[in-house]
């Protein structure tokens, strides 16, 4: 939890320093003037959510085996996203090749974890990554909605990362107030503060392609690129728990997944 906090902390004041440009400052002015439900900003809190519970599932999964996991949440709150027209783009049908790339992805989850033990633990941390994997898709969408109001991805950024840390740091003071606040001291390598501003990449990315290509889309795509990295990383710097040939089975039907969910999207939209 105090990863993501300083996470988010780090993007908000890289952020902060882009108030000096009068585009980010008129967007933020947009945003205001068009009174925007609450709940179009809960994409910042949805945001942490994801970086805390990343911070923590993944050491315990692996990487790769995180992401494919996480894939099996994101096809199917995509879908759901995608049709109640939660995204910048409004309603986007339900189709038999959306649908079979969904399932192609919840049967990449079963496939990746084949030979790995199936005890409490294991279940529960796959349930909750499926958890967070059905939030991220809301999140790509109700940032693009945003980033569609403020007509800059900047502004929409800071507004992202000002509520993420908000809501992180208000965690972090009630774990402290109940003594379950741990902290272990800081990490000594300065790159592995980069988090955060990789975050950034990441997320403006998303605001921008979901205004044109769509929940579905924007979110299995950015997985797919997950999966290979994760499966490098896991390979290359393994930390205990190295990927299977589950774990590449896995990943290569979620890769399918992704690219059955574009081809769906290009004929039946």
């Amino acid at each position: 939890m105090t990863a993501a906090l300083v996470s988010n902390g780090l993007a908000t004041v890289v952020l902060t320093a882009t108030l000096a440009l009068s585009s980010v400052r008129a967007g933020l002015w947009r945003v205001k003037a068009a009174r925007l439900p609450w709940w179009l900003y809960l994409g910042g809190v949805l945001g942490a959510l994801s970086v805390a519970g990343t911070a923590l599932a993944a050491p315990v999964l692996g990487v790769a085996l995180f992401t494919v996991v996480q894939v099996c949440g994101t096809s199917v709150g995509s879908l759901v996203t995608d049709r109640v027209g939660l995204g910048p783009m409004g309603q986007v049908r339900v189709t038999a090749v959306r649908l079979v790339s969904a399932l192609l992805a919840v049967a990449a989850v079963g496939v990746a974890q084949v030979g790995r033990p199936i005890g409490h633990i294991a279940v529960g941390m796959l349930g909750f990554v499926v958890v967070l994997g059905v939030c991220r898709p809301v999140q790509v969408a109700l940032n693009g909605r945003i980033t569609a109001v403020a007509s800059n991805v900047g502004s929409a950024s800071l507004v992202n990362a000002i509520v993420g840390t908000t809501a992180l740091l208000g965690v972090l003071v009630g774990f402290h107030l109940t003594g379950h606040l741990r902290f272990a001291g800081w990490p000594g390598g300065w790159w592995l503060y980069a988090g955060g501003l990789l975050a950034l990449v990441v997320t403006g990315a998303n605001m921008i392609t979901v205004q044109s290509i769509g929940v579905l889309r924007t979110a299995l795509c950015a997985l797919a690129g997950q999966i290979t990295g994760g499966l490098a990383i896991d390979s290359l710097v393994p930390n205990g728990a190295r990927p299977t040939l589950w774990v590449f089975c896995g990943a290569s039907l979620t890769m399918v997944a992704a690219l059955a969910a574009g081809f769906g999207r290009r004929r039946h939209t």
